[in-house]
């Protein structure tokens, strides 16, 4: 039999209980005798073959599709030349190699599994390292170390070390230390990850993530808490807490923002609640409720704070038209911005500036300002030509207490 203990000819049917040797299939279907086919050697697949039951053998090796209609168990399942593996049941084995594609409809376990084309499991799965160069669908839960897909992952539950994707991942939840997107990813649930990097768009149901960087844009329907977050384009989310955020384009945040350090943006900042963090900087305008800045609040576009803004440092970019009041141990208003009321250690208001009630221990007021309100002061001020005001410079003991 040319080495093999049993062969089985193409388009031929055998019932098998048992095999003390290799095992050729040509094209054929094998049958268990019992409740499995045992192969106590190596079951070689040849051309399509069918094993219309559970199978349970040391190796199986060939280039030809296999077909397992109950489970199959093995210590290590390597096929060549294109073909597949099909297991309606469950899978056990320790190393999978398989050029095509691999469907398993039970429970997977593998130690190392190696697959070029695509895979589906059905069931729950643990898989130490997953190698799959097309697309893997995880319709349960996947537990493994390393997961590495070139080109799309779909999954309902992920709990991993080290996730890999070259092309999209979609998931409803997410368990990982490392996660690398190359394209999109999507998560409806909740996450919680050490480290996210995604080249393109990610989206999440909220959690916890440590450092995320993503190319395009992050949202997160839900509350979010990390460490650090960078965003090449825009960020929403629901509310954050966290130590630092820097944006390139757009932030929105639908309720409150609390850092511990700095916030970043370089275009427009809409948060629908409070923002507080150890510094501010937005190249945009910021809408929020209430801003405190524990530093410095850095304005380039515009402000509007109903409750007021607070920083030891405020500085207020040329043109910018800022709402709500202004407190600050140190105020900068740039030539021809727009204010309301100011309260401060030291305001510089430069040339053009049109501001409405200040009140300050000193000040230095630049040519063609304009005040509309009272200007209250504890040790001086300084005015240059042409300067409004509504009313004489006040010196008083004690000024008003700030809003905010």
């Amino acid at each position: 039999m040319s080495g093999f203990e049993e062969r089985v000819e193409r388009g031929k049917t055998a019932t098998i209980s048992e095999v003390d040797g290799d095992l050729l299939l040509e094209g054929s279907t094998l049958v268990p005798s019992g409740k499995k086919v045992v192969v106590h050697g190596t079951l070689v697949v040849r051309k399509r073959s069918t094993v219309k039951g559970n199978l349970a053998a040391d190796e199986v090796r060939g280039d030809g599709d296999l077909l397992v209609e109950g489970d199959l168990e093995a210590s290590d399942i390597r096929l060549d030349d294109g073909a597949s593996l099909e297991v309606r049941g469950d899978l056990r084995a320790d190393y999978l190699d398989v050029p095509n594609s691999v469907r398993i409809g039970g429970r997977t376990e593998v130690n190392d599994m190696r697959v070029g084309g695509t895979v589906v499991l059905t069931g729950d799965a643990k898989v130490e390292d997953v190698k799959v160069g097309g697309t893997l669908e995880a319709k349960a839960k996947l537990e493994s170390d390393d997961v590495r897909v070139g080109g799309a992952l779909q999954a309902k539950t992920l709990i991993c070390d080290d996730i890999r994707v070259g092309g999209s991942l979609r998931a409803e939840t997410i368990r990982a230390e490392d996660v690398d997107v190359g394209g999109t990813m999507e998560v409806s649930g909740d996450v919680e990850i050490e480290d996210l990097a995604v080249g393109g768009t990610a989206v999440v149901g909220g959690g916890e993530v440590e450092d995320v960087r993503i190319g395009g844009t992050l949202k997160s329907t839900g509350g979010l808490a990390f460490e650090e977050i960078r965003v090449g384009g825009q960020l929403t989310i629901d509310s954050g807490k966290g130590e630092k955020v820097s944006v390139g384009g757009i932030l929105e945040v639908a309720r409150d923002l609390k850092l511990e350090d700095q916030l970043s943006v370089g275009g427009k900042a809409k948060i629908g609640g409070a923002v507080e963090a150890g510094s501010i900087g937005v190249g945009g305008e910021l809408e929020a409720t209430r801003v405190v800045a524990d530093e410095k609040l850095e304005i380039g576009g515009g402000l509007s704070a109903s409750v007021g803004s607070r920083a030891q440092e405020v500085d207020i970019a040329r043109r910018a038209k800022v709402k709500g009041p202004i407190v600050g141990e140190t105020v900068r208003i740039k030539e021809n911005a727009e204010a309301e009321d100011i309260y401060a250690e030291s305001l510089w208001a430069e040339a053009g500036c049109s501001l409405r009630s200040v009140y300050v221990r000193r000040a230095e007021v630049g040519r063609g300002c304009k005040i509309s309100g009272v200007l209250q002061y504890t040790e001086a001020v300084r005015l240059s030509k042409d300067v409004s005001l509504a009313s004489q410079p006040e010196k008083v003991s004690d000024l008003p207490s700030p809003p905010v």
